[in-house]
């Protein structure tokens, strides 16, 4: 690849040089999401598997059997933390829905193939846990945001047993990357370490989904050129292949805005879980 190309993904993804209030958001989201762990009553770092990183949220609903609403954070495989995203769960537990926010060990410590099989790990043990905590295990809703988005298509790309399969109503993919390649051409890859088979194997633009459910594909009418993009190619790629989904540009809003407007009341994503 040419350097100019390089430098021209580098500053597609420097997002915290873009948008420098972005960390008085990501601030302003921490502050709000103190405040819902002290108001909501919830389960914390619960073990789902056997490293430091396994650990997952849950929110429950006042009622059981309810619907599950599982969030996997960005942070290009590398950073951030669930706690960060707990204000994500106080209009989704006023909605009805049982929260499930997860955490992962994260690069260097292990490879971006061992986040998506530590994700794996822990929808199984979603699954088989989510009754004790209000959840209804038959209604399992996914969301993620930037390569927590990655990891959502990863998981709808699994070969699940048929019960787990069904168990899938819908999912919401935020400010995805779907195609590893420019990634892998970025300054991010110094601690990736993508190699050209995982970017082949471990893209979504590459696969093809397990199951046919109701899919939202948004990203941030301010965000970079290469964040939509990437979006709408996979939208249209998942149309093409017969996969029900809706592409909405979030108008005005960056990287950073999108995930934070997710924590008010009636937002567009408590919109499409209620269709």
């Amino acid at each position: 690849m040419k350097e100019h190309d390089m430098k021209d993904y580098d500053k597609q993804f420097n997002l915290r040089k873009r948008h420098p209030f972005g960390r008085v958001q990501m601030l302003g989201n921490e502050i709000s999401s103190i405040f819902t762990r002290l108001k909501l009553s919830n389960s914390r770092n619960l073990s789902y598997g056997d490293t430091a990183g396994q650990k997952l949220d849950i929110f429950p609903s006042t009622k059981s059997d309810s619907p599950v609403f599982i969030f996997i954070h960005g942070g290009y495989f590398r950073a951030l933390d669930k706690r960060q995203y707990s204000f994500l769960a106080r209009p989704l537990v006023k909605a009805g829905y049982t929260v499930v926010l997860l955490n992962y060990d994260l690069v260097p410590h292990v490879s971006v193939a061992q986040i998506i099989e530590q994700n794996i790990r822990a929808l199984n043990w979603i699954f088989q846990n989510i009754n004790q905590f209000n959840g209804d295990p038959r209604q399992l809703f996914l969301s993620g945001h930037s390569v927590g988005a990655t990891l959502v298509a990863k998981l709808l790309e699994h070969n699940w047993s048929q019960d787990m399969k069904s168990s899938f109503q819908g999912a919401i993919m935020l400010s995805g990357l779907y195609d590893l390649s420019t990634l892998r051409q970025s300054y991010l890859n110094e601690s990736l370490s993508l190699s050209a088979s995982d970017v082949k194997l471990m893209s979504p633009v590459n696969n093809k989904l397990i199951a046919s459910i109701p899919l939202l594909i948004a990203v941030g009418g301010s965000e970079t050129d290469e964040f939509i993009r990437q979006s709408k190619t996979y939208s249209e790629k998942l149309t093409k292949e017969g996969y029900e989904n809706q592409f909405m540009i979030l108008e005005r809003q960056n990287h950073y805005e999108v995930i934070t407007a997710m924590g008010q009341p009636n937002n567009v994503l408590i919109k499409f879980l209620s269709k």
